[in-house]
């Protein structure tokens, strides 16, 4: 919501365009003025191209954009693209007929609707102002404001002023006559004047009450003020008119201008544009050329321009200068643009065609067509001469100016041509070079073989020996030393010095096609073809490459009084700086940049290829004129219209594959995001097609990129990331805005590119990995499983063997022995040696059947380690007479069954060696849980083992050795040590998980030793 403003920043702005004014007026030497409403360039958007039609309000803010009121809503305009514009914040328009705009210098845009609304747009957000704010039920005919910072709005029901954020009516008590304020305008020196229907009247700057201009009003539709500083007034039944001024009659300050007008406008020069309501454009240049006289609608003195000469609709109502000088009009079928070009086009008669020039004597250029008068065309109008005769070659040199046709020859005397010759053959030739031989002679060239030179009244014929297919030179030229220079079809130069002929072609380097165009430049001589240009100095040819497309259909060449090159081709006119074709003369390497003028510049058409020649003249006060297939142009190089603002630049929407938004400051873009879409635009709204652009994405871009005329950049999957895009424009001549605009572009990321899915990947892969390990420990402890199996078959296959055979052999064979021992008398020596050896048998026999019983005895048999155990320490006690304690805490039924066998083998041998070697009096066997070991431990009292013993076992004794065995086979260890108390000890260790496999999962055993280790700490 707009503020009041200090009177200082009001000042400043008039200032601001006060100055702009004066250098606008300084820095073009031609007044605007001087110009034909025909001559500007114009430009024409209706339906068809976007725009939207019945535009009833203009208005240009401060960012650049052309605002268009209509009848069914809002639109912004850049100079490409039509937007209909809808706030994003602060709700929808309550209403669509526009009928005022008003943009602040200060920024935004003060909207006035039909039916008592009213809102004001800043960015994205409008804020919209109806009864409820004060505002009175009807239409908003004009809104305005004053440099004291105060709004004013000109309603059906009165003059209203907004304050602090509300609307007030204040005609009555500031002394405004009528209750209707039709229109308002705000002057030069900050004066508010209103119209009503009784009176036109004024409040001073800071002023508290109006004071009347004139009661002699009508309908006022808009109010303006001129540059002399009379305030004009368009009136829906009277016209046009000067309603006041400071000193004297109103009507001595211009014309009354009979036609129906919605609006008027006094450009930057002080020219009047008129829009009316049904027949299209009015213009006057001078309104004081004028003063006092009425013009209606046939009348002359205002220049027209209507839908038959291209303007989108004869009905138009609004008209606005922009910022950079173009004169907008909207009307009923679309939207206008009246804009100097840099070319300006010559005011030829209609219809006219092929033109032949050459320059006139002190500023212009004469002109000869086929179908048209001999004319001399200036800036700003055209001569017609008394030659009605077709010209097709036309030559100015020391001997005068030269003219040539189909009907003969003619040279200007004084401005008036006069007769000089007829052609040499009596039937239709066309002329297509002229040029006097500087003795009262004429050399031409016509469309038939060889060169004819007239000379003492009569005319001879060259048939040019130098080229045997009989050709015809295309242009001619004579040099300051006399020679004469023909060029020809197909990459050929003739140069003639007296009786000497010298020519020039593809062997010297000459490669410019057709030769249209010689220009000489001192002691060179420059050419112009199809293929380009080239210089010929000293009889050397060089051609001249440019940095830019390569030039093509060089007709027409010339310098102005800079020394910069300018070359009428068929892209366009080339100009090329001195300075840089000094150097591509001097380095051949070097291509000379161009600036090009084209159909944007006011270029109609192409240059001639075959006649008339040349299509670039020189004129005596400067100025270039250039000759086209459609037209002529001219300009004057020290004076092109440049255009100094730098272009303003937004950024309009972000798309992706998802959907289209609207730019902000900060983009926050989902992730996945595969095509992203940034259209930015530039409001230079006088050459928008020839603005350029360059864009960068910090955090994607190493560098600009340059875009070109394209207004969209474009980034394939754009990883997740914060960004910063940028985007700089450059106008039509060069100007740039490096500021540019910006915006922050942040790209989500998706779930898997988050760090905590890298850590669970890795978390993930890790378990995999110790799966996988585990799953491997599996796998051998299944193998070694299955050894141990293995194992215990082939024990008890051997026992089985030994029983079933080697014993059963054994005691049959003892029992032979008996026999026979039994018939041996007893008393015998025989008998009791026998007796002996059977006894020592039956020891052997019961030593076999004990190994054999070890072999084959396992705790399978007895299904739990605690209850053999327990037995084993029963049947040893019982034997020996040795107290033998078991003590078993710990669950066993699922033990493993290999483990129990191993560890009952372990058990048993310990006791075996107590009772056997110790002479222990007492063996405690205790098996526990110690952390994640399961423990077995054997302890006598006896009298211990010596380290040599326990190192290396007693000889001939496999016990101990067995005992590692044993738990080396199971995953365990087995230390035996001595007590310090007296005796032995032999304890077994192995893993848990390995004694119990099925109890202990691998998270329970990782989980028990993490709870283990934390106890231990």
């Amino acid at each position: 919501m707009p503020s009041r403003r200090a009177t200082t920043v009001w000042t400043i702005v008039w200032l601001l365009a006060a100055g702009w004014l004066a250098f606008a007026r300084v820095a073009q030497a031609m007044d605007g003025r001087d110009r034909n409403v025909a001559q500007f360039y114009h430009t024409a958007w209706t339906m068809r191209e976007g725009a939207p039609g019945q535009v009833t309000a203009l208005a240009q803010t401060s960012d650049g954009f052309l605002w268009l009121g209509t009848q069914t809503g809002l639109y912004r305009f850049d100079g490409v693209h039509f937007e209909r514009y809808r706030p994003r914040e602060g709700g929808d328009f309550p209403a669509s007929s526009v009928a005022s705009l008003y943009a602040p210098p200060s920024g935004g845009l003060w909207v006035g609707f039909r039916y008592g609304v009213a809102s004001f747009i800043d960015g994205d957000r409008a804020t919209h102002y109806t009864a409820a704010a004060g505002l009175p039920p009807g239409t908003v005919y004009a809104i305005g404001g004053t440099p004291d910072g105060r709004i004013w709005g000109a309603t059906f029901n009165g003059l209203v002023q907004f304050e602090h954020g509300r609307w007030r009516l204040v005609q009555q008590p500031m002394g405004l006559p009528g209750t209707r304020a039709r229109n308002l305008s705000v002057d030069r020196e900050g004066r508010l004047w209103v119209a009503t229907e009784d009176a036109l009247a004024w409040l001073p700057p800071r002023g508290k009450r109006f004071e009347i201009a004139t009661r002699s009003v009508g309908r006022v539709n808009r109010i303006a003020e001129a540059p002399d500083g009379s305030i004009w007034v368009a009136e829906a039944d009277g016209g046009v008119r000067p309603a006041w001024t400071e000193k004297g009659d109103p009507g001595a300050a211009g014309p009354m201008l009979r036609l129906s007008s919605a609006g008027l406008l006094f450009d930057r020069d002080g020219a009047l544009w008129m829009p009316t309501l049904g027949d299209g454009i009015r213009r006057v240049p001078r309104v004081d050329a004028f003063a006092g006289r009425e013009i209606d609608a046939e009348g002359r003195e205002a220049e027209r321009f209507l839908e038959r000469d291209g303007l989108s609709s004869d009905y138009v109502s609004a008209v606005i200068q922009d910022r950079e000088g173009n004169i907008w009009v909207g009307g009923s079928r679309g939207l206008d643009r009246f804009r100097v070009s840099r070319l300006l086009p010559a005011l030829t008669l209609p219809g006219a065609t092929d033109f032949a020039m050459v320059a006139a004597s002190g500023h212009g250029v004469w002109v000869g067509t086929k179908n048209r008068p001999l004319t001399r065309l200036e800036a700003t109008g055209e001569t017609p001469a008394s030659l009605r005769e077709p010209i097709t070659a036309a030559s100015r040199d020391g001997g005068g100016t030269w003219l040539a046709g189909p009907n003969g020859l003619w040279r200007l005397h004084d401005g008036v041509p006069e007769p000089f010759a007829t052609l040499p053959y009596a039937d239709y030739s066309g002329v297509q070079a002229v040029v006097g031989d500087g003795d009262g002679g004429v050399w031409i060239s016509i469309n038939r073989p060889g060169l004819f030179h007239f000379t003492e009244g009569g005319w001879e014929h060259d048939p040019l020996p130098a080229f045997p297919n009989d050709p015809s030179p295309l242009v001619l030229a004579r040099d300051r030393h006399g020679r004469l220079w023909m060029g020809f079809a197909r990459n050929a130069i003739l140069v003639r010095q007296g009786d000497v002929d010298t020519r020039l072609d593809a062997a010297q380097g000459l490669a410019v096609g057709n030769v249209t165009a010689l220009l000489e430049d001192g002691e060179a001589m420059w050419v112009g073809g199809e293929l380009g240009i080239g210089v010929v100095i000293g009889g050397r040819v060089q051609m001249i490459d440019i940095l830019s497309e390569p030039l093509r259909g060089v007709s027409g060449l010339v310098r102005d009084r800079r020394g910069d090159f300018w070359a009428n081709a068929a892209q366009g006119i080339a100009h090329i700086r001195a300075q840089d074709m000094a150097r591509a003369r001097e380095d051949a390497s070097y291509r000379p940049p161009v600036e090009w003028f084209d159909s944007l510049d006011g270029l109609p058409g192409t240059p001639a290829q075959f006649r008339p020649l040349p299509t670039a003249v020189l004129a005596d006060d400067g100025r270039l004129w250039f000759a086209t297939t459609s037209g002529i142009v001219s300009l004057d190089p020290a004076d092109v219209p440049r255009n100094p603002l730098p272009p303003h630049v937004s950024i309009r929407t972000v798309s992706t594959d998802m959907g289209t938004w609207p730019a902000a400051a900060t983009m926050h873009l989902p992730a996945g995001t595969e095509r992203l879409r940034i259209a930015f635009t530039s409001t230079s709204l006088t050459m928008p097609e020839r603005v350029r652009f360059r864009y960068r994405m910090e955090g994607l871009d190493t560098r600009w990129r340059d875009a070109g005329e394209d207004r969209e950049a474009t980034y394939t999957d754009p990883p997740p990331g914060r960004y910063v895009f940028q985007v700089t424009a450059t106008n039509e001549d060069g100007v740039a805005n490096d500021v540019g605009a910006s915006i922050t572009v942040v790209v989500a990321r998706a779930f898997y590119q988050m760090p905590w899915f890298f850590l669970v990947c890795l978390a993930l892969v890790a378990v995999l990995i110790w799966v996988a390990f585990l799953l491997r420990l599996r796998r051998i402890a299944l193998q070694m499983r299955a050894r141990l199996q293995e194992r215990h078959a082939e024990r008890e296959r051997i026992a089985r063997e030994l029983h079933d055979t080697l014993l059963q052999s054994i005691q049959g064979l003892s029992m032979r022995f008996q026999a026979i021992a039994n018939k041996v008398p007893p008393g015998d020596p025989l008998r009791d040696a026998m007796e002996r050896a059977l006894d020592r048998a039956d020891e052997a026999l019961v030593e076999a059947r004990d190994r054999v019983r070890d072999l084959r005895t396992h705790v399978g048999e007895s299904a739990r380690l605690d209850t053999a155990l327990r037995a084993l320490a029963a049947a040893l006690a019982a034997e020996h007479a040795v107290p033998v304690v078991a003590n078993v805490d710990i669950d066993v039924r699922d033990l493993d069954a290999l483990v129990r066998d191993e560890l009952f083998g372990i058990a048993r041998e310990a006791m075996h060696n107590a009772m056997a070697h110790a002479d222990a009096s007492r063996i405690d066997i205790d098996l526990r849980m110690d952390g994640c070991e399961l423990v077995l431990a054997v302890r006598d009292d006896g009298r211990g083992i010596d380290d040599a013993s326990l190192r290396d076992g007693r000889e001939g004794h496999w016990g101990l050795r067995g005992m590692r065995e044993r738990a080396a086979a199971m995953g365990g260890t087995v230390t035996i040590a001595a007590r310090s108390a007296g005796g032995t000890e032999v304890m077994a260790r192995l893993p848990v998980e390995r004694a119990f496999p099925g109890r202990h999962t691998h998270i329970g055993r990782w989980w028990r030793r993490l709870v283990d280790a934390l106890r231990q700490r």
